[in-house]
This record gives structure tokens, C-alpha cells and sequence, in this order.
């Protein structure tokens, strides 16, 4: 039986959750209605086991701020909310077992739907068509709940549901003033039907109807429509022409003008050739195919129909914005011939082929081009290509009609003039690249647009765009059409205007008027101000230049407008390492704000944005960022970044900032400063139309705009230029769907599979059992006892002394600083361990885990600690032995001290494991900067240290030796995989 969604959005019942979440990569969007709540929901299935759900709530009977006409948000009707809801499988059914799973609803903000929840779920009958599910839930829902639904063998796309609802309706929000005041606990019943990916829920409670209608999406496809406008690959003549000579070649750069006009006409752009000895290199890029494997495989059946007799290479460097990607290098063109024919497989093709990082002597420069510029765009002399056999499909289950707006997406049509000569129309992708203006419909998932583009990647546009702004008191919803035009011109090598400027044609959004209520400067919130700035407005203006100093280092240097805020100078660095599971990029800015008017006014404010980050891909396609360094409100912390990558290419992600922004003012409070967050979507269109493209959608969302924990928009992200090539390069063999064969589409360098998530309870359970076996006995355990008491007290005589020593110099600058570094060394050493065990070798992964593990340990035995004993810190001046005072938790009381502990538990297995004491003193100096801060008495930081050691000694003993069995990160030659071994 297939999860589905309640009102809510989580997989359930009508109000009710249940166990299960849907498939994995399953993305749903509904509206439900159950009086006085209308639902707009959101859910996605970001994990196999983790389902996150963000509601859009309003509230019937209640205004959002006043009725009466004129006023000050009059015009925004219904109390509105938002909600971000979580559910967590914690495991499936099993023959016996029913399917576990824990809830939470309301994590953010007001938590007017605050709720936890723990749910089971069994699947009764030979099909499996019966389901129910028994939880009890705190808060809303409140108590024992139950659901139950039948679907009935004969008809599959109905089904009963029915529920035992315990929401407490009298204590949600003013239900006095709204029906909910007159809701009761209840049974409710209800019935379902689902089509494909639509769905419709009715239901019947004890006082009125509800209804839920729903579509759900299955990111895990490959493509939801078949490639049926796919333009067929280069093809040479039945009769070619003789090929030349190597000297012809060179004495008649017509031929090379040949090759570059023949790859310009499908879609390649920024193309270089240099033939020297007995290798023809090219250098290129390619606007429309998506996979970079496909992309050259293309050129490579091109570039052997024109390559000279004596070649005996042909070495291809793929590039973005002329920095190049990868090389690819072949040693035997009747190889590569037979291959491309489909006589010989994959494994004996691959003997013949070199995929690497480029270096400096494979890129190819404009002045050494000067020879092909006098012959490029003249007519070939060559018969033209015969036409190719129909690339195959992906396997595609669901076919989709196009959108009204756009039927010619799906639909051939003959070219018709549109607008006066040299000006055409063009149906789905096909265009001509050739410089000359254009009229396109449904092309890019526009729904209509002007364009030119060259084979130097030179382009310009014009498409309508379409905007909305949510929750401003003078209205819920506004919105504005745009007509907006971007201008991209090649300037030499690396080097690139890039333009864009709006004209809003249709707009509501003038009338926000909701001023900042920011403490900070104003970076985000005047966002009102630009709204109503002009109908026109320049957005972007910029001189961008690219360079790769180095074999995998990349820059950019920046120059002009950056987005419609500001304005700057600035640049980045990318280091890509050979072990492609991780990069690491810095970024610096110097911007002044820009005027409301969108044109060249300014404002006063100025600074500089300073932020590294580094950037981890896990197995599964998933990727996290950390980032930190200066914002741009000057507030100083830490970004986290969480995405993940469907095989229909789809991602979904989540940010979250923390910086000493203090942004206090609503949402914030002053015990709770606001810091900023919220969650992106980025569809590749690719997956949606008949032909491929490099085209994406996307949006990003946050629950308020705020000033904390901004950025700027980048003049052009190198990570984000990157990361699909370096991710196609680095899959299986790196060529992807390179021949385009019928024989090779289930091969899995070809189409890449889903692979499943493994458990990770038989690792977790082999080292239980490893460090249980090596728990000391009982004596053993007296005897460290009391050693360790003995000593525990014996330092105790310096807390007194050092407190008043310490207390006298309290005001010394190094004080205050070794105090900060005391608070930071915990985090700097966990960092590190975590850092060992994603990016080491097995050895260092395996010490990595281990610490990490005795962190835990040690934190859990130190917060039991500090509850058993209570001991003030010094700074309450209470005295050496007093308990915490009646403001201060016992929680975050003196006695043992955590950050000891986890420091000395984060070093004690790589001192161990590497022979490396003078890690302890590491720990040491951290530690005794919270004695110097008057965080914690001598004792204390005495107590903790042993703490750890004690646990980072234990685990290091226990799970030291992993040659039986084992977790590790394997980084292969061109995949990562997440492996547990065992032997017995």
C-alpha cells in the first residue's frame, strides 16, 4: 500500500499520521480544507526515512491583522501561519514487526501546532491491502490516536479510511472566534481516490466535512517525458570526401573551419582546434546536452569525420566559461570507430581511452585561432550529414501533456515567420545558434522568448518572468509580470560581460509597504523599497574573468552590478582535490548597497563579505556546505547547507545560519535571536521536456526575510559552475552515455542506478559489541576509581588559590582570549574528528569514528555529572563547593567540565592511534583557558580530562583493530560507496 497524506501533509489518515512515509524522492504539494483550517502543504521524502512537510495554514474567523476598511493591513484576510513539520521511520515492517515512526509538528516560529508523536503501522492480508496504525501524541494531537484505511483488491485506486482523532480543537489558537471552539474529539471516516499522481481525499467527522486533493511527483524518475525531439547525433556521409593530409590540413584552414562550423551547428560553443604531430585537440563547450560524457561523445563522432589521415589521438578538454573541466584522450581511432558502430563493448573501449584533469598545455587560446577566424560560418564543402539513428529513451512510465501555456513544448510545427526578417520562430529546443535573432516558444521552459546566440556563447534574451511576494499586511499575495532581457558577451579569454535588466509589464507588488523592523543594516528587509522602486530596473551589470592558475584551481575577479541590491568588487577561489568527494572555495566582496530606483543610485552603507566554504558529497547524491566568515550585515558565524539529488535531477535542500547577528526584533526575541533559514528547490528542465537542456528552475524560501545571516548573490558561483561536470566525471567510467547505444542504456555508467540505503545498525552493533568486550571488570573499575578520586580531590586544593589569582587579573586581555580559545577548542576537535573520518584513509576514518564516538561517551557521562553534583561555577562567586543558584540549570552547572572532557575524548585516540602525546597538551591549554574564563574550577577541568582520556582509551582499546569488520567511506576511481564488512 502506498503512503499518503493527510490534511497535514504527512503520510496518515484525515488528521492523523501514520508509520509510513511515501517513496523515496517523492514530492507532494496539496491544498486540504477541514474548517476553520485551509492547508497549503508541501512534503517531500528527502531520505528514505525522513519526511519533511512545510505548511502555509489560515485560519477562518480570525483577520491577520484588522477588518476595518482603510486600515493598515485590511487587505491581508485570514490569520495566516507557517508550519514546518518532521517525521522520522525509525524502521520498517518486518513479517512480525509493524513499521516505527516519531513525529514533530510547529518545530519553527509561533508553534501554534506544536505536537510530538510516536505512531506503529502493520499491513494486514495476502495483499497486504489492510493497514492500521495505533500512537500516542503530546500537545496536538493529544493522547492515544488510531487510523486505519482498506483498499479493495478489485479497485486499487479506491480507498476507506477511517480515524480515531484526538486534537484537542477548544485549546487551538482563539478557537472561541473561529469553529474550532466547536470541534470535538473524535471518530472521522473517509474515502480516497488516486489516479497516476493525482489524488482526492472526502472525509466525515463528527461535525462537518473535509476534503484533501494532492499531487505527488516521484523524483526518483529518471525523466518524466521521453526525449522524442532529441536531435540525432552527427552522422557522416555514406561517401565522404577524402580525408586530408596532416600538411593539407595545415595549409588550408578551411578544413579546420569545417569541423568548428559542423560542431557550432549542434550547440557547441567556444570551440578551439590545434593539430600538432599526430594528435587533433579540441576545446569546447556545449549549451543544451546536460551530461558531459553524452556532450563529448557527440563531438567525437564529429571530430573523427573531419580529422586528418596520420591523426593517431584525439584529445577533447570540455570547459565552462573557457576553464577547462576534464580531458579526454584517445589512442585508437579504429578503436574508437569500431565502438561508436557498436562492434566492440564498453570494457575493451575503455583500454583505449585516458579520462584526467586538464592541464596548462591543453587549453587552447584565442590567439591561437587567428588561422580559422577568415573561414568560420562560410558553407562546408562537405555533403551533408546523413541522418542518425533515433537516440534512445530513457525508460519513462509517465508521459505528461505540455501546460496550455505552452503546447508547442510537445508538439512539432513548422518554422513561420514571427517578426520582420532575418527574425524565426522555433518550436521545443531547436535553434539554429548562429547569431541571429529568433523567436522561440516553449523553449527553456519559457513560455515565449526573443533570442540570438553564437557560437562564442554570446546571447541575448528576452522572456517574461513572473515574481510573488507572500505575507505583507497589505495583502497576502502579489505579484508582477516582467519582460526581462539578459545580454552575455564573450570579451576574450575567461573574460565576460553578463547583463540583465527588467521591464514589469503587469505588477501588484508596489503596494507592499511593510517597513523593517531590523536592528541591523538593512540588507534584506527593505525589500519593499525595491519592489517599489520603478518599473524598470538594471539587475545585473558585470565584467567577470575566470582563470585556472593551477591544475584544479580556479578564480573569478568581478567587477559592477551584482544583483539588485548591490553593487561591488570581488573575487573567489576554488580548489578541487583529486579525492572528489569534497572542494573547498573562499569568496570576498567589497559592496555598497544600491538605490531604491534599480538603476545607478546608491545608499551610504558599504563592507565587505568574506566566506569560506567546504563542500562534502556523501554517497547518495547528497551534499553538505559549511560555510562561514563575514556576512553581509556584518554579522560574523556559520552557514549550513543540506541537499539532495534525485535520479530525475531534482534537488532538495535546506539552509540554516547562525551568527552573532542578535537580530532581536520580531520573530526574534531577545532570549531567542532570529537566525535565518529555509529550504530551495532547483528542477532541472531536462526532466520535463522532449529534448534535453541545461536550463533549471528553481526558488528558495524562507520563513521571513531578515537581515542575519545573508549573502550576496554571486557574480558566478565556480563551485555551482563545477559541480555536475566534476560529479559526470567522476561516475563509474566518466563517460556516461558517450555512444548513445541501444546495447549500453542498462549499463550502469550509462544510467547511473538508484542504489539503496544500507543499514547501519550491523556496523553499530559490531562495535557494541567489541567495546563491550572490553569493559574493565569490577576491581578494575575500584581500583581507576578510586586513582582517579584520589586525584580529583588532590586538585581541588588549587581551586581556591587559582580563582582568586585568576579573578585579580579577570580584565587581562590573554585571559579573555585563552577563555575564548577554551570555548572553541571542543568544536575545533570534534571538527577535526569528523574531518578524519569523511576525508581520511581507512586508518584515519576508523580513528575519526572512534572519537567521535567517545565524544558522545564522554558528553553524556559529564551532563549526568553535572546533574548529580550541581556545582556553581566560579564567575556566581557562590564559593568552591556551593550548588548552582536559583537561576542556573544543573544542567550547565561547574562539575565535571564537558569541554574537557570532549576535548580530551576528541584527541585520545589519535594520540594513541599515531603515537601523538602532544595532542594532550592541546586539550590541556583549551582546557585551562575555562579555568582563566572562571567557567570552571581546577577540579572541574581535572574531572573532565580524566573523563575522557578514560572514554578515548576504552573505545581506542575496543575498536582499534577493524580487520574483521568495519565501517568505511570508499572513495573509488570514479565513485564513492559507504561499505560494512564482517568476518566470522
Amino acid at each position: 500500500m502506498a503512503a499518503t497524506p493527510n490534511h497535514g501533509g504527512q503520510s496518515g489518515y484525515i488528521n492523523m499520521p501514520s508509520a509510513l512515509v511515501e517513496t523515496d524522492g517523492t514530492f507532494s504539494v496539496g491544498y486540504s480544507y477541514d474548517s476553520p483550517y485551509g492547508q497549503l502543504w508541501v512534503t517531500a521524502d528527502i531520505l528514505p526515512f525522513l519526511q519533511m512537510t512545510g505548511r502555509y495554514v489560515s485560519i477562518t474567523g480570525i483577520p491577520g491583522f484588522t477588518n476595518a476598511p482603510g486600515e493598515y493591513g485590511s487587505g491581508y484576510g485570514r490569520y495566516k501561519d507557517k508550519v514546518v513539520d518532521g517525521k522520522l521511520r525509525l524502521w520498517s515492517e518486518s513479517e512480525w514487526m509493524p513499521s516505527v515512526a516519531v513525529g514533530m509538528t510547529d518545530l519553527f516560529g509561533t508553534e501554534l501546532f506544536k505536537g510530538q508523536y510516536v505512531v506503529a503501522t502493520k499491513t494486514f492480508g495476502a495483499s497486504k491491502n489492510i493497514e492500521a496504525s495505533l500512537g500516542y501524541a503530546h500537545k496536538r494531537p493529544d493522547g492515544v490516536f488510531a487510523g486505519a484505511r482498506w483498499t479493495p483488491a478489485a479497485l486499487p485506486r479506491w480507498s476507506v479510511v477511517a480515524e480515531y482523532d484526538t486534537t484537542n480543537y477548544l485549546r487551538d489558537f482563539r478557537a472561541s472566534e473561529t469553529n474550532a471552539g466547536k470541534r470535538r474529539k473524535g471518530a472521522s471516516v473517509g474515502l480516497e481516490y488516486r489516479w497516476g499522481w493525482l489524488a482526492l481525499q472526502a472525509a466525515r467527522n463528527r461535525d462537518q466535512f473535509s476534503v484533501n486533493a494532492y499531487v505527488s511527483i516521484p523524483f526518483g524518475e529518471r525523466e518524466f517525458v521521453p526525449k522524442v525531439y532529441e536531435p540525432p547525433y552527427f552522422v557522416d556521409d555514406k561517401n565522404p570526401p577524402p580525408l586530408p593530409s596532416k600538411e593539407e590540413w595545415h595549409r588550408d584552414a578551411v578544413y579546420g573551419a569545417d569541423l568548428v562550423n559542423a560542431l557550432a551547428k549542434q550547440d557547441y560553443k567556444n570551440i578551439r582546434v590545434e593539430q600538432e604531430g599526430n594528435v587533433l585537440s579540441l576545446s569546447l563547450t556545449n549549451s543544451r546536452i546536460s551530461n558531459m560524457g553524452r556532450a563529448v561523445g557527440r563531438a567525437v563522432r564529429t571530430a573523427v569525420a573531419f580529422t586528418p589521415k596520420g591523426v593517431t589521438t584525439l584529445r577533447i578538454t570540455y570547459t565552462k566559461l573557457d576553464q577547462p573541466i576534464a580531458t579526454y584522450e584517445f589512442f585508437d581511432l579504429p578503436k574508437l570507430n569500431d565502438y561508436l558502430a557498436g562492434k566492440i563493448d564498453r570494457k575493451a573501449f575503455l583500454d583505449v581511452v585516458l579520462l584526467r584533469y586538464p592541464e596548462k598545455s591543453d587549453v587552447i587560446r584565442d590567439d591561437q585561432q587567428s588561422w580559422l577566424q577568415e573561414f568560420l560560418d562560410k558553407p562546408a564543402p562537405v555533403v551533408a550529414a546523413a541522418p542518425a539513428p533515433a537516440s534512445v529513451p530513457a525508460p519513462a512510465p509517465v508521459l505528461v501533456a505540455a501546460p496550455a501555456s505552452a503546447p508547442a513544448a510537445l508538439a512539432p510545427a513548422a518554422a513561420t515567420p514571427a517578426v520582420s526578417a532575418p527574425a524565426r520562430t522555433m518550436v521545443a529546443d531547436v535553434l539554429k545558434d548562429d547569431g541571429k535573432l529568433a523567436v522561440g516558444v516553449g523553449v527553456d521552459g519559457d513560455v515565449v522568448q526573443i533570442k540570438s546566440l553564437d557560437r562564442e556563447a554570446n546571447r541575448f534574451k528576452v522572456a517574461p518572468k513572473v515574481g510573488f511576494f507572500f505575507n505583507d499586511p497589505s495583502g497576502a499575495f502579489r505579484y508582477s509580470i516582467s519582460a526581462v532581457a539578459n545580454y552575455d558577451r564573450r570579451l576574450g579569454d575567461g573574460l565576460y560581460l553578463n547583463s540583465a535588466a527588467s521591464l514589469q509589464l503587469l505588477e501588484t507588488v508596489s503596494g507592499v509597504k511593510q517597513p523593517s523592523n531590523s536592528n541591523l543594516p538593512h540588507v534584506r528587509t527593505d525589500i519593499a523599497e525595491y519592489l517599489r522602486g520603478g518599473r524598470f530596473s538594471l539587475s545585473r551589470v558585470l565584467l567577470n574573468k575566470y582563470d585556472n592558475p593551477a591544475e584544479r584551481v580556479y578564480t573569478r575577479m568581478s567587477a559592477g552590478l551584482y544583483e539588485d541590491m548591490f553593487r561591488g568588487v570581488g573575487g573567489q577561489v576554488l580548489y578541487l582535490p583529486k579525492d572528489s568527494r569534497w572542494a573547498a572555495d573562499v569568496a570576498v566582496d567589497a559592496l555598497q548597497q544600491r538605490g531604491f530606483k534599480g538603476l545607478l543610485d546608491s545608499r551610504d552603507y558599504k563592507t565587505v563579505t568574506a566566506i569560506g566554504s567546504l563542500h562534502y558529497r556523501l554517497p547518495h547524491d547528497i551534499t553538505v556546505t559549511a560555510r562561514a566568515g563575514r556576512f553581509l550585515a556584518k554579522d560574523t558565524g556559520v552557514r549550513m547547507e543540506f541537499k539532495r539529488r534525485f535520479q530525475s535531477g531534482i534537488e532538495v535542500g535546506a539552509w540554516y545560519t547562525h551568527t552573532n547577528g542578535n537580530d532581536i526584533t520580531s520573530p526574534g526575541t531577545p532570549s531567542k535571536p532570529y537566525q535565518d533559514r529555509g529550504v530551495f528547490l532547483s528542477v532541472p528542465l531536462n526532466s520535463m521536456l522532449p529534448m534535453d537542456t541545461q536550463s533549471t528552475a528553481g526558488f528558495a524560501i524562507a520563513p521571513w526575510t531578515r537581515d542575519v545571516g545573508q549573502m550576496v548573490a554571486s557574480p558566478g558561483d565556480l563551485y555551482d559552475m563545477f559541480e555536475r561536470p566534476r560529479a559526470d566525471m567522476h561516475s563509474y567510467d566518466g563517460l556516461g552515455n558517450f555512444a548513445e547505444r541501444p546495447d549500453e542504456q542498462h549499463l550502469p555508467a550509462v544510467n547511473p542506478p538508484d542504489r539503496p540505503f544500507v543499514s547501519p545498525w550491523p556496523a553499530m552493533r559490531a562495535r557494541l559489541e567489541q567495546s563491550a568486550s572490553a569493559t574493565p571488570s569490577a576491581p578494575e573499575w575500584l581500583k581507576a576509581t578510586a586513582v582517579v578520586g584520589g586525584v580529583v580531590v588532590a586538585s581541588a586544593l588549587a581551586d581556591k588559590p587559582v580563582d582568586r589569582f585568576v579573578k585579580k587579573h579577570e580584565d587581562s586581555k590573554v585571559y579573555r582570549n585563552w577563555d575564548k580559545l577554551g570555548k572553541a577548542m571542543p568544536y575545533a576537535a570534534v571538527g577535526a574528528a569528523a574531518a578524519a573520518f569523511a576525508l581520511g584513509d581507512d586508518r584515519m576514518q576508523n580513528t575519526g569514528l572512534i572519537s567521535l564516538q567517545s565524544v558522545a561517551a564522554a558528553t553524556g557521562l559529564a551532563v549526568a555529572g553535572k546533574y548529580a553534583f550541581g556545582r556553581a561555577r566560579p564567575e556566581e562567586d557562590l564559593g568552591a563547593w556551593s550548588r548552582v543558584g536559583s537561576g542556573s540549570s544543573r544542567s550547565n552547572s561547574s562539575f565535571p567540565s564537558a569541554h574537557a572532557a570532549i576535548g580530551f575524548a576528541a584527541v585520545t585516540p589519535f594520540a594513541k592511534e599515531y603515537d601523538a602525546p602532544w595532542l594532550y597538551s592541546v586539550a590541556a591549554v583549551g582546557s585551562a583557558g575555562r579555568v582563566f574564563g572562571r567557567k570552571h574550577w581546577v577540579s572541574d577541568t581535572v574531572a573532565g580530562g580524566i573523563l575522557g582520556y578514560a572514554m578515548g582509551s576504552w573505545l581506542w582499546h575496543a575498536q582499534r583493530d577493524q580487520s574483521k569488520s568495519g565501517l568505511s567511506i570508499n572513495p573509488g576511481p570514479k565513485e564513492i560507496s559507504v561499505t560494512w564488512q564482517g568476518k566470522y
